[in-house]
């Protein structure tokens, strides 16, 4: 099958309009001439062992995901699960909202560049991906769980809002109307407006020992502590424009406050990014960020016993006070546009 593209994707997702857009999709890599079999994304992380199984057993060599950045996610893992991913190529068709892996590369989810899309899988043109490997620990030094991410990590606010946007999505998953409103970035403005994430602004900060290759920092009064690998965060944001995806590094960008959110927003919008002699008339100094492969967090709470919320690209991760990541550098392959490759 090494000829033949996987495609995977979920049809039963946004009302059943991905399903659509799969059909629409296959018709257009028929229409190019690319050979490939469609296989439905699976229920409670199957699609990752699912995956990695059609490598190993199956030989496909060239997967191609069509979602959000979760299903991105689940390929990806089962990729790396395969223990065969410097043979296999990633190709991107996005139609997520956010969208933060397909963007950081120039590719849109709108639904009029679906055949743009198929077009840069049929060229060809690939560049590599660093993978982020993290384990969280007990306070006894125990692993209790580890996993691997490809766009971000992020303890306090940002995992807050997901964490009671996850919560509303389930309390209201059954009631028509309102479940649809939870498909688009109202949902991240509700949950941001919510009780938690408010106390978390105003009262419910944390504190952080993080050790970024050797060099220790510690950081107080944060509303969030961001490990970023791919350049854009939340559709539009740019946390560091000197960001790579394949130097072995990942960004550490600690926050303290919506003003400090606000201001790395208005610094480094990804359409519309503020000129060095501009930010320098507004007394806009450059916010700290730090780059590292091999990374430690360990969480500095007044109670010990109050969870912070964690969240991997995108979703919920164990909450803990110990964290270990590291860096593997340039594991993934992805078929990009040409205009995104290294210069």
């Amino acid at each position: 099958m090494g000829d033949t593209i996987l495609l995977v994707g979920n049809p039963s997702s946004r009302g059943g309009k991905a399903a659509k857009r799969i059909a629409r999709a296959r018709a257009i890599m028929f229409r190019l001439g690319l050979a490939h079999v469609f296989k439905p994304t699976l229920p409670h992380r199957e699609t990752v062992e699912m995956v990695a199984k059609s490598i190993t057993e199956e030989g496909f060599r060239t997967l191609v995901y069509l979602g959000g950045d979760g299903t991105f996610y689940e390929v990806a893992c089962g990729i790396c699960q395969s223990g065969l991913a410097s043979e296999v190529r990633l190709g991107m068709l996005p139609s997520g909202t956010a969208n933060d892996q397909g963007k950081s590369f120039g590719l849109s989810s709108l639904p009029r560049d679906l055949e743009a899309n198929v077009r840069t899988i049929a060229a060809g043109h690939t560049t590599k991906l660093d993978v982020g490997e993290v384990t969280a620990y007990a306070d006894n030094g125990l692993a209790l769980r580890r996993d691997l991410f490809f766009d971000s990590m992020d303890w306090g606010l940002s995992a807050s809002i997901l964490q009671q946007r996850n919560r509303d999505v389930e309390l209201t998953k059954d009631v028509p109307v309102i479940k649809h409103m939870y498909r688009d970035h109202v949902v991240y403005v509700r949950a941001a407006l919510q009780e938690a994430a408010i106390r978390l602004v105003s009262r419910d900060r944390f504190s952080a020992d993080v050790t970024v290759d050797g060099k220790a920092h510690t950081f107080h009064n944060l509303t969030d502590l961001m490990i970023k690998n791919t350049l854009i965060m939340a559709g539009d944001w740019i946390i560091d424009p000197t960001s790579r995806p394949d130097d072995g590094k990942m960004e550490v960008a600690p926050f303290y406050g919506i003003g400090d959110w606000t201001q790395r927003v208005i610094l480094n919008h990804k359409k519309f990014p503020l000129k060095e002699d501009t930010r320098n008339r507004m007394g806009l100094p450059p916010r700290e960020v730090f780059k590292g492969s091999e990374i430690s967090v360990q969480l500095l709470r007044p109670t010990r016993d109050e969870s912070l919320p964690v969240q991997i690209d995108g979703e919920e991760f164990l909450s803990a006070n110990n964290f270990k990541i590291k860096v593997h550098p340039q594991m993934l392959t992805l078929l990009v546009p040409e205009a995104a490759l290294p210069i």
